[in-house]
């Protein structure tokens, strides 16, 4: 497998995910994904599992029970990894370099989580 940190900024990739492409010779290229790409594909996985939290949503006991669908937990569990990459200790990023649809997400995820509804 080729370098995990060749051609990756951290101001601008996300840390904890990237593409890979086996190549012709057997070994993996890896291809940063830009944080700005990863909140579209983020964001399209969670409109997907949207029905299933309807479903998954109890009509009693509501703040007993937080639900949600398998492709949000995943954005969840994704975003904390990235959380975790970027505030540990000695690393440093810089200033970020995208539009902000990230960091809207993981707000708009945390609502989400915090007020119990599926918008």
């Amino acid at each position: 497998m080729t370098d995990p940190l060749v051609h990756s900024d951290p101001a601008r990739h996300l840390l904890a995910q990237a593409h890979y492409r086996r190549l012709p010779d057997g070994t993996q290229q890896r291809t940063p994904i830009t944080l700005d790409e990863a909140a579209t594909s983020f964001t399209r996985l969670i409109e997907v599992g949207r029905p299933a939290e309807v479903r998954l949503d109890p009509d009693e006991g509501r703040d007993e029970v937080a639900a949600f669908s398998r492709q949000r937990a995943k954005v969840i569990a994704t975003l904390l990894d990235e959380l975790s990459r970027r505030l540990a200790p000695g690393f440093e990023a810089g200033a970020i370099e995208s539009d902000g649809s990230l960091s809207e997400l993981a707000a708009r995820t945390a609502w989400h989580l915090r007020s119990g509804t599926g918008h």
